[in-house]
């Protein structure tokens, strides 16, 4: 019972630093994740892919890199740097599973987010299920469920507290402890002789 609820505990822990760790860090960097929902993008971005972009200056961004950019409102797109016209300002785009003459509209700087600079399959569709509200109020309440268990275990498998033996204990506190008629037995001098080596 005690493995189960440390399990418990620690794998409810590790899940919240997680969580707060996924949430927290790109925060602080700048960096958006976000899911892949269509397959313009396939086999390289499979949908229910998790992509991390990173922001990069326009001025960086090449041909062939996967860029994420706003094509309206908050609507996100991400789709490969087809040709750069550097003059102009604007990125010609492409997913790359649409025709080789499917090109975007051209984009101007001023939409890009950034470079898609890996993504992980599958872990989108985690991602999208806990982005809205619900999602997020069944992961709370799982992980506060988990960590309401793991007391009730503790509670439950707590054991009764068994007063230990002194074993600091000096010789005469135990002749005093074991009193004077049985000191003088052979037994119990030759038992205290093995307990001191």
């Amino acid at each position: 019972m005690l493995t189960i609820r440390r399990i418990l505990f620690w794998g409810s822990t590790a899940l919240l630093l997680l969580a707060i760790t996924a949430i927290a860090v790109p925060k602080l960097l700048g960096v958006e994740m976000r899911a892949v929902v269509s397959g313009s993008m396939e086999p390289e971005l499979p949908v229910g892919s998790l992509v991390v972009i990173v922001p990069t200056p326009a001025e960086e961004i090449q041909v062939g890199d996967d860029i994420s950019f706003v094509i309206s409102g908050d609507e996100v797109v991400t789709h490969r740097v087809e040709r750069i016209d550097r003059e102009k300002g604007e990125f010609i785009t492409r997913g790359v599973a649409n025709a080789a003459d499917a090109f975007d509209p051209p984009n101007r700087y001023d939409n890009i987010i950034g470079v898609v600079r890996f993504h992980l399959p599958v872990a989108g569709f985690v991602f999208m299920a806990l982005s809205t509200t619900h999602g997020k109020i069944i992961a709370v309440t799982a992980i506060a469920a988990i960590y309401l268990l793991t007391t009730i275990l503790s509670i439950w498998t707590k054991k009764p507290e068994v007063n230990e033996p002194d074993l600091d204990m000096t010789l005469e506190t135990l002749l005093d402890e074991i009193g004077e008629e049985t000191a003088d037995d052979p037994v119990i001098w030759e038992l205290l002789r093995r307990a001191s080596i």
